[in-house]
């Protein structure tokens, strides 16, 4: 039990000493009370009992501001699930047209489809071009990390190129301090490593150490097109062949235990989801859950049907003798 407002209490003794301790006032004036007392009616202390029930009224009013609840004891939950790190590149070429809207765009919304999908799951979120940042860290706010996703742009890192090596050790970070025995990383890139001090090789291998299965996918058709508006506002597209190093993804996933994935169209990116729904789920649990139940409105329905029977034995039943 515990009292939310505890300090509403305090007016419970002026409640009291208005209605118990200070001396009523006669509440039918006579010039002389002989007359009803010989017709046969005599002094009566039954209509204290009205003046009582409204003074009970209005302290349990009192006590139902003050939010009694009972709590439980902490609950233990125990959910399957695995702790995933969804890596996601930025980097300018992810603006791509051969998807449409662009590469990025379709790499949001599967994401996103994914995380539906996966409720008992702490997800992180890490994005990145030229370096690499956590987004969001490893969360069952399913709801905060679709509503980062929405925000992503090319703009959401400002170095440019693809630090492909750089975004694994932050999605490392993130995983090596989960208790989950299940531990994956989703990296989603349309590039080659071009940038940041650590190299992917170095960083798979300490992935390979601290037993997180990486999942790479390739983005985007052979060719990226690129568009650019010039002085007249006119949209032109630039082209470009390659850009992707396959051979470094395949890499990165056989050395971790993941697999590697060219996602040519949108449903491809699907597939992988596909392959992690059939890993092992572990379970973790969570102690912060308590419940508190009110006991405000209980309390106030008590004390309105009191302070009403109170109010029509004063008025309407008990007449008070002097």
């Amino acid at each position: 039990m515990r009292l939310a407002n505890w300090y509403f209490l305090l007016f419970i003794p002026l409640i009291i000493y208005i209605f118990i301790i200070k001396k009523n006032k006669t509440t039918l004036k006579f010039s002389s009370v002989k007359l009803l007392k010989s017709s046969g009616l005599k002094k009566t202390y039954k209509h204290k009992i009205s003046k009582y029930m409204i003074c009970l009224s209005l302290i349990i009013l009192v006590v139902a501001l003050s939010r009694p609840q009972l709590t439980s004891q902490p609950d233990t939950i125990q959910e399957k699930g695995i702790d995933i790190a969804m890596v996601l590149d930025v980097s300018g070429s992810m603006e791509s047209v051969d998807f449409k809207p662009n590469r990025l765009e379709v790499a949001k919304k599967t994401i996103e489809d994914f995380v539906e999908e996966r409720p008992s799951d702490r997800l992180a979120l890490v994005i990145f071009a030229g370096t690499a940042y956590t987004r969001i860290p490893l969360t069952l706010d399913h709801n905060i990390v679709k509503q980062s996703l929405e925000e992503i742009t090319t703009e959401s890192v400002n170095d440019n190129g693809t630090a492909i090596g750089m975004a694994i050790s932050v999605g490392l970070n993130r995983l090596k301090k989960s208790d989950s025995q299940s531990k994956v990383m989703i990296l989603v890139t349309d590039g080659e490593n071009n940038a940041g001090a650590i190299k992917p090789n170095t960083a798979s291998d300490l992935a390979e150490e601290l037993g997180i299965k990486i999942y790479t996918i390739g983005v985007g058709t052979d060719e990226t097109i690129y568009p650019e508006v010039d002085i007249f506002g006119q949209t032109r597209y630039k082209r470009y062949e390659g850009g992707l190093d396959e051979e470094l993804l395949k890499g990165i996933a056989e050395k971790t235990g993941g697999k590697y994935y060219r996602a040519r169209d949108p449903q491809a990116m699907s597939k992988i989801f596909s392959d992690i729904n059939e890993l092992e789920k572990t379970k973790f649990d969570r102690d912060d859950f308590v419940q508190y139940k009110e006991l405000a409105f209980d309390l106030i329905k008590v004390a309105l049907i009191l302070l009403l029977l109170g109010i029509f034995l004063d008025r309407y039943f008990y007449i008070q003798i002097p």
